[in-house]
């Protein structure tokens, strides 16, 4: 169970107090087996605790002074199961008039056993930074592979927590998780999280960008919106071939459908084209090759190209078939290259 338990969204939930998006997210946070299992135990008291005598009305003073005192019963029964340790909650008619702190109490006991060590440390976090002009490759402590693009950074546990795997993103990277049910994947970027079992799928969230997006190339994400840490609100649910674009200046979303083969291809190698202009081939080209290449007619600059490469393939084979699509000539002197005349198809 992880220790960012919202308690106080717990409390409203069952006081039947939730906004409507509260709502949402509480129903978002039950769909973990885990938080389930501990909102069953923690309903269960809540429904089944027996009245008390009746006092003459709610005192502030005494509950929260009763309050204290379970508390501290609980510092002193800290090594005791917490099965047992629940045993110590009486939830009766003084706790109800302050459900939100009397949960918050709950929580403690809760994690105090497990998640002791947590409250003290942090995780030892390790930082990539990708350049200006590179791709990085890296993997994650569970296997997982992580292409970094340009222009981006990630910071990740050296160790993940037993309970879930989470990273956080400024940029855009495409990943590959490996799988387990137990663990889920949270990828934590500028407003919004994407929540995974095990999948590959692509988050662009630049910093200072207004447009943020997740595309699913394979399995299942959740996409949220982040409240405050540890608190979010599901968006949707994205299915492979679905890309969902969100405005996080103006809080507004849509869901795009993009081919697979599309979904982080800019990790792949360069010479893939999908659509590109010639200005955009030939600073690709250019770049490749250590080359400069000067393209006397002009009007064939925003021609698009759609071709792919092998690995290792040379500058005259590119060159040999873009002249075909295009029937252009040219010229390789040195590291000048000269593509002259040219139709654009």
């Amino acid at each position: 169970m992880s220790d960012h338990t919202p308690w106080p969204l717990i409390a409203k939930y069952l006081a039947g107090e939730c906004s409507p998006e509260e709502k949402l997210a509480m129903e978002w946070w039950l769909e973990n087996y885990d938080n389930h299992q501990l909102f069953k135990q923690i309903q269960s008291a809540w429904q089944n605790e027996q009245e008390p005598a009746p006092e003459p009305e709610f005192n502030a003073e005494s509950g929260l002074a009763r309050l204290n005192s379970l508390i501290s019963e609980a510092d002193s029964s800290a090594d005791e199961p917490v099965e047992k340790r629940f045993n110590y909650f009486k939830i009766s008619s003084w706790m109800a008039a302050a459900s939100v702190a009397v949960l918050i109490g709950l929580g403690y006991f809760f994690v105090n056993k497990n998640n002791e060590k947590k409250t003290l440390t942090r995780l030892d976090y390790s930082e990539k930074v990708s350049g200006k002009d590179e791709i990085v490759k890296l993997v994650l402590p569970d296997g997982s592979e992580v292409w970094l693009n340009k222009n981006s950074k990630i910071a990740y546990p050296k160790a993940f927590e037993a309970d879930q795997r989470e990273v956080y993103l400024e940029g855009e990277a495409f990943f590959e998780v490996v799988p387990n049910p137990s663990k889920p994947f949270i990828v934590h970027s500028d407003k919004v999280s994407t929540r995974v079992l095990g999948t590959s799928f692509n988050v662009k969230a630049y910093k200072g960008d207004e447009l943020a997006s997740v595309s699913v190339a394979t399995g299942k994400v959740e996409v949220s919106k982040e409240i405050e840490r540890g608190t979010s609100i599901r968006i949707t649910q994205l299915t492979p071939q679905q890309e969902l674009v969100i405005n996080t200046e103006k809080d507004e979303t849509y869901i795009d459908i993009v081919s697979t083969f599309d979904i982080g291809g800019w990790r792949r190698d360069p010479l893939v084209f999908r659509n590109n202009t010639y200005t955009e081939v030939i600073a690709s080209l250019e770049k490749q090759y250590n080359v400069t290449i000067d393209l006397k007619n002009k009007n064939l600059s925003q021609c698009r190209v759609m071709a792919s490469f092998n690995e290792g393939a040379n500058l005259k084979s590119v060159l040999e078939l873009l002249s075909i699509s295009n029937s252009f000539r040219y010229t390789i002197d040195g590291s000048q290259v000269t593509i002259l005349g040219g139709v654009c198809r």
